[in-house]
């Protein structure tokens, strides 16, 4: 019988499927041999995340998979471009995605600005170590066998328990085929998953 498994995350984790067929990631290579439930959301805060582990029932799954963002994201309940998109319609503001499209949409000058000039790095560190604190203690309290990833620097961050850190793996295999790695990369995450779910 085949486990059921959750995926939460962003890009990183999200099915690129929806709007590039065939982009054959590492959570379809999962879904090749698990049943997956993934409910990641390119784009998307540590907010997010928290609030996709909190919308479904955790008991009914057999392992939980979360890939985390970065803290420099602000959560917002509609895009103001991608809201039609189909992978990134719940993304929220990302600096260097608002900056380059606000050339052509004027409104988002003033985001830009925010920002620039306001946006508190600290505060932000602070409350998405906050966020990933209540994470890791609802993934502990289900009681159901999970793993954390990261793909990016997570240098004073909050540190996981069963923290699979591929950081590297994605400094030297980045693409597009899906979730940001080339086939390499995708592969070696889909195996390295594998590897912790088969010796459970």
């Amino acid at each position: 019988m085949k486990k059921n498994i959750l995926i939460c995350g962003d890009s990183f984790a999200a099915d690129w499927c929806v709007k590039y067929p065939g982009a054959q990631g590492w959570p379809n290579r999962l879904a090749q041999e698990y049943t997956v439930n993934n409910l990641a959301q390119a784009g998307c805060s540590e907010y997010k995340i928290f609030k996709q582990l909190t919308s479904v029932n955790l008991d009914q799954y057999d392992w939980v998979i979360v890939s985390h963002t970065s803290p420099y994201r602000i959560p917002i309940t509609k895009h103001p471009i991608h809201f039609h998109d189909p992978l990134h319609k719940n993304s929220d503001l990302i600096y260097a995605d608002i900056k380059e499209h606000s050339k052509d949409f004027p409104d988002l000058i003033a985001i830009v600005n925010y920002f620039e000039k306001y946006f508190d790095t600290e505060y932000a560190n602070f409350m998405h170590n906050l966020i990933c604190q209540q994470i890791n203690q609802l993934l502990i309290n289900s009681g159901i066998p999970y793993i954390n990833l990261v793909h990016i620097n997570w240098d004073n961050l909050y540190m996981f328990s069963n923290l699979l850190n591929f950081e590297k793996l994605f400094n030297t295999q980045q693409g597009s085929v899906a979730n940001h790695y080339n086939q390499v990369g995708n592969q070696t995450v889909f195996l390295e998953i594998k590897k912790h779910i088969e010796t459970q």
